[in-house]
């Protein structure tokens, strides 16, 4: 996929909630509105994966769940509805909160609310620092700004002794060489990208299974970004393969809206291309910690899709 997702469908909603939490002045915020969030819903699959099935706690504690994320409905009313429906559909609505639950499981070492004071004492420190004093005096011309005074001078006495007809003249000189130059630029940009395009690793074939021991082998050797590039590709050719027409050409948000309609799938693989986008196209170094995300989120796109297909992922 070309660009980084404006954010996943579910990770947006409990944002939102956060946000909403955070600026209510009615009650009190909670230590951490993505954690309880989260928690709700881990009691809802406990209580679903009970025997003797506990679908009154389950509904109690989704009911609690969407009144902390409204927004979060999308996501939970095909749940709250086959547990409510006559009779219960117990297989299959524990089954999609079961991979909601991992696929917004979060690292154990992520951290979740900050110390306000200590953001603020930081904040004063650094203000305080000697980079940041004398802020309030004249501050001598950097060379870029005696570089520009300098042309400035140039080109006004050089306007003088020229006329206005040689200034012209000499204006569309300079331009032609820009013009120039920019091509010059862009004919080895072109080049360069060719060459590249050369070298990058081959993605020939469309087995889903090789693309993740591909994915695995890369993890292993440290290169996270690359296993994340394949993991993702391994869902989507699971994808194309039993649940929905892809089109390579077609970005992130083209694609999920084209797989709007099925929310099973959409649910999972919101978030699996946002890890992809941010690692593959993200100025920050891919950690260990991204791909374990990662690899979840692409573990349950390739559940999802081959469910019914009578495959197991590899």
């Amino acid at each position: 996929m070309r660009r980084p997702l404006a954010g996943a469908v579910v990770g947006l909603a409990v944002l939102t909630a956060f946000l909403t939490a955070g600026s209510s002045p009615a009650t009190a915020a909670p230590a951490c509105v993505t954690l309880t969030y989260l928690a709700h819903l881990d009691h809802a699959d406990a209580a679903l994966a009970a025997v003797p099935v506990q679908t009154a706690t389950a509904l109690a504690e989704l009911d609690q769940a969407e009144q902390l994320a409204p927004s979060a409905g999308p996501e939970l009313s095909p749940i709250i509805a086959g547990l409510t429906a006559t009779p219960p559909d117990v297989a299959g609505s524990p089954q999609r909160l079961d991979i909601l639950v991992s696929t917004l499981a979060l690292p154990a070492s992520s951290p979740c609310g900050v110390d306000g004071q200590a953001a603020r004492n930081l904040l004063h420190q650094v203000y305080a620092s000697p980079v940041f004093a004398d802020l309030d005096q004249n501050q001598q011309p950097s060379l870029l700004d005696r570089i520009g005074a300098a042309i400035n001078w140039l080109l006004s006495h050089l306007f003088g002794a020229l006329g206005t007809g040689g200034s012209i003249a000499l204006g569309l000189l300079v331009l032609v060489a820009i013009i120039a130059f920019i091509a010059y630029r862009v004919r080895g940009v072109i080049g360069a990208r060719r060459v590249a395009l050369a070298g990058e690793p081959s993605t020939a074939g469309d087995d889903p299974d090789a693309e993740w021991r591909l994915a695995v082998s890369a993890a292993r050797r440290g290169d996270h970004r690359e296993a994340i590039r394949r993991a993702f590709r391994s869902a989507l050719l699971d994808v194309a393969g039993h649940r929905a027409q892809l089109n390579r050409a077609w970005t992130t948000r083209e694609m999920l809206a084209t797989i709007a309609a099925d929310p099973d799938l959409l649910v999972v693989l919101a978030p699996a291309a946002a890890s992809f986008d941010t690692a593959w196209y993200g100025v920050e170094p891919v950690r260990a910690e991204d791909w374990d995300v990662a690899r979840a989120r692409c573990e349950a796109v390739r559940r999802v899709a081959r469910h019914g297909a009578g495959r197991t992922p590899q």
